[in-house]
């Protein structure tokens, strides 16, 4: 499927802009960089509550968000145009945003290139956090007509994975998956039976094909840390036909669960 388009095939007559650029768990900086700078008529995406709920340690630290309210949001401004998004370069908010679109049946693609490269005309605005959030809380509800669940691995096919045809993809930095380094996390690791393939890799050329090179033909559960920078693999995979799911809860609700089921090294 396409999942990715260059700038030059943006037409407002089509798309809606959507600017996913974010600073993780921080919405004042979130939107005061929208404020400074966006493409003209993107729709600012605030992290909390649309891509993510708050910390649930039993369901990861970034949870998904209420999906209702995401469909509303989406559709509200999309207002019958294809949705489209964009992101500073080797980001991943864009590619959540995205996810979240296959999820409840929203079609969305991705500017490929990031903010700092896109030839759009820009703007700037002057949105207040807590208005514009109490603004996206006030939207009247429409419900989407389907939750396509079957992109969302359980914690339970994440266990299975190790004795079923599916490979765990594990889409944080080397350090963090062979357990060197966690800088978030007590328990640093991996879940047994993952192949390590950093999200950064699928910005790099031939990044779906090398990813899907790595997972071979096995149906792919991708997660990270807590279900956020595994999007651009679920993304990647997408774009090249492959099966995939997203382990939503990822790593950080894992160990909640089974801090002693880790590999390291």
């Amino acid at each position: 499927m396409k999942v990715w388009i260059d700038s030059e095939e943006f037409t407002a007559e089509k798309h809606q802009l959507f600017d996913c650029r974010n600073v993780m768990d921080n919405l004042a900086a979130s939107i005061k960089r929208f404020n400074e700078s966006h493409m003209e008529g993107a729709v600012f995406v605030p992290g909390y509550p649309l891509l993510y709920s708050k910390d649930k340690p039993e369901e990861g630290r970034h949870p998904l968000p209420d999906l209702t309210r995401f469909y509303t949001f989406v559709t509200h401004h999309a207002a019958g145009k294809t949705a489209v998004c964009y992101d500073e370069s080797a980001a991943f908010m864009a590619a959540r945003f995205f996810f979240l679109c296959e999820l409840v049946g929203i079609p969305c693609l991705i500017i490929r290139q990031g903010y700092e490269a896109l030839a759009l005309p820009e703007a700037v605005s002057h949105l207040e956090a807590a208005g514009y959030v109490a603004a996206v809380l006030a939207l009247t509800p429409v419900h989407p007509a389907r939750i396509h669940t079957e992109l969302l691995a359980s914690r339970e096919e994440v266990r299975q994975a190790r004795t079923s045809r599916a490979q765990l993809v594990d889409a944080r930095e080397e350090k963090r998956f062979l357990g060197e380094t966690e800088p978030i996390v007590v328990h640093p690791g991996r879940i047994p039976g993952a192949v390590n393939f950093p999200y950064k890799n699928v910005f790099a050329s031939h990044g779906a094909e090398k990813l899907q090179a790595t997972v071979g033909e096995s149906p792919a559960i991708v997660y990270c840390g807590s279900g956020m920078s595994a999007t651009p693999l679920f993304a990647a995979l997408k774009s090249v036909g492959h099966p995939v799911k997203l382990y939503p809860g990822s790593y950080s609700e894992w160990i909640f669960h089974h801090p002693e089921d880790i590999e390291r090294g």
